[in-house]
């Protein structure tokens, strides 16, 4: 810090590096000097100062692409999305010919949750008659699919998102027929080590980040909703039996209008797919695929533990070093009914990352439900009673909670992330009152590891959750959280 700070008084004062008295430098070098500076800044987490910063480099060089994309990296970590989506397309615009900025541009606009014009963005550098997002499909554009999937669940688009992420499992499934195909080409070219290589790309297919991302994205969908079946039965009559005249009147009113456009919709879909196909025939191109399933209501009706269980079990089996890959294999296997499963992976996830919050959270939760079936077979109650304390260091699930309270107070510098779960265990555990875990969040500041916005509002939905006895943590929570991240919305 003391030398970059250095490298830019002594170029605005005299255009030259410190010591070097012969050679002034370029107007522009002052400008990577502050990018240096406010990169440093970015990183130690101070983004109005590193936004200040930044400002005097587009005041200093307006045409600088690299300075919009820096800006608009800080603004989303400040969490202003919005301002961070519109500033990465005002660089853009000065350099309409970069693929790269344009992609940023697209991702950006996809999680401010801006899905409309980031197709268009993205549609620049497509070659496509109609409809730009198959052609990305075809080009097996995982990256792009994956934040439409997560911007689309986002908005509650359950069966859209669950299209979309399972395109991209679609694209690894077609990876590794088409090894099949490439075994023959290379002992006929004798091509051996491109072989290899394949080789051991295939061994890592299922466990790469893409696919995991994906396969944990649809066991995620389908986990919640499994635990909120009404989402997917909205098309669903109501029970009219129950109701008054005038209550059945209106319901079914309101019934035949969501049909109506519903129909609609559908109708207007199948028309501009139908002219597609039309436009591309006379200009003696690929006609577009018609999608048949566009809002994924086959996806939908499937079993959805059933699925999570499919994807959780590729996952432990190819990226067992995931620690996100226990955490779903848990989730799911306590749904399942299936403690000494959930125990299992408890113990990889601890082996990977002790530190976890949410692994905390879930270890708590497990000491507290994870009683063996009364039709349990002896051999499985006997393993679960064993290694139950080994999982809690040999103590109640009270006293683990409270050792892990007192060793986060003790650390100013404990995880965010970690604080919020030993607080939430601190409450359901009754291992310390509301205003005990309260305070475990909010005393140690956000001087410590792993804040972000993320987990600031996180703390915020776990303040919450305690009700009265924490209002006043809230409330100087808010302020606190305010002065560090001035640009963050929906926080209160």
């Amino acid at each position: 810090v003391d030398l970059a700070e250095g490298y830019i008084t002594s170029l605005l004062s005299e255009s030259k590096f410190p010591g070097d008295d012969n050679k002034c430098e370029s107007p522009s070098t002052i400008l990577w000097a502050w990018y240096l500076r406010a990169y440093m800044h970015e990183l130690c987490g101070e983004y109005p100062a590193a936004l200040d910063i930044v400002d005097k480099c587009i005041e200093h060089t307006p045409t600088a692409v690299d300075m919009y994309e820096l800006k608009g990296r800080i603004l989303m970590a400040s969490g202003d999305a919005e301002a961070a989506a519109d500033c990465l397309d005002s660089g853009r615009d000065l350099d309409k010919q970069d693929r790269y900025i344009n992609n940023q541009t697209t991702k950006y606009m996809l999680q401010a949750g801006r899905q409309s014009v980031a197709g268009e963005r993205i549609a620049l550098f497509v070659k496509h008659e109609g409809n730009p997002e198959q052609m990305l499909s075809d080009m097996q554009c995982s990256w792009y699919e994956l934040e439409l999937a997560d911007c689309l669940r986002r908005q509650k688009e359950w069966g859209k998102s669950l299209k979309k992420y399972s395109s991209v499992v679609k694209h690894f499934e077609d990876w590794h027929e088409d090894q099949f195909d490439f075994h023959s080409y290379c002992i006929r070219k004798v091509t051996l080590r491109a072989y290899i290589d394949v080789l051991q790309f295939e061994d890592d297919l299922w466990g790469l980040e893409n696919y995991a991302r994906a396969a944990e994205g649809i066991s995620r969908l389908y986990l919640h909703l499994y635990d909120n079946p009404d989402l997917t039965k909205e098309d669903e009559e109501p029970d009219y039996a129950s109701m008054t005249a005038a209550q059945r009147k209106k319901a079914k009113a309101i019934a035949r209008k969501k049909k109506k456009a519903a129909e609609k919709k559908a109708e207007e879909e199948k028309a501009a797919a139908v002219e597609a196909q039309k436009a591309a025939q006379k200009k003696g191109i690929k006609a577009p695929v018609m999608d048949e399933d566009p809002n994924g209501e086959t996806l939908l009706k499937k079993d959805p533990l059933e699925e999570a269980k499919k994807f959780s079990a590729i996952l432990s089996r190819s990226a067992p070093r995931r620690i996100s890959t226990w955490l779903l294999q848990y989730d799911v296997a306590m749904r399942r009914k299936k403690p000494l499963l959930a125990m299992q992976a408890l113990f990889k996830g601890r082996a990977i990352d002790a530190q976890s919050g949410e692994l905390f959270v879930r270890i708590a939760d497990f000491a507290e439900n994870a009683a063996p079936e009364a039709d349990s077979h002896e051999a499985a109650k006997e393993v679960l009673n064993s290694e139950l304390p080994r999982l809690l260091n040999g103590k109640d699930v009270c006293s683990f909670v409270q050792d892990a309270a007192a060793s986060a107070k003790s650390d100013p510098l404990t995880d965010l992330s970690l604080r919020v779960a030993i607080a939430s265990a601190m409450v359901k555990t009754k291992a310390g009152s509301s205003s005990d875990a309260a305070s475990l969040i909010v005393d140690q500041g956000l001087d410590g590891r792993g804040v972000s916005v993320k987990t600031v509002k996180a703390a915020l939905d776990c303040l919450t959750e305690f009700g009265d006895e924490a209002s006043a943590a809230k409330t100087k929570w808010i302020e606190a959280v305010k002065a560090r991240f001035p640009l963050i919305k929906d926080f209160d």
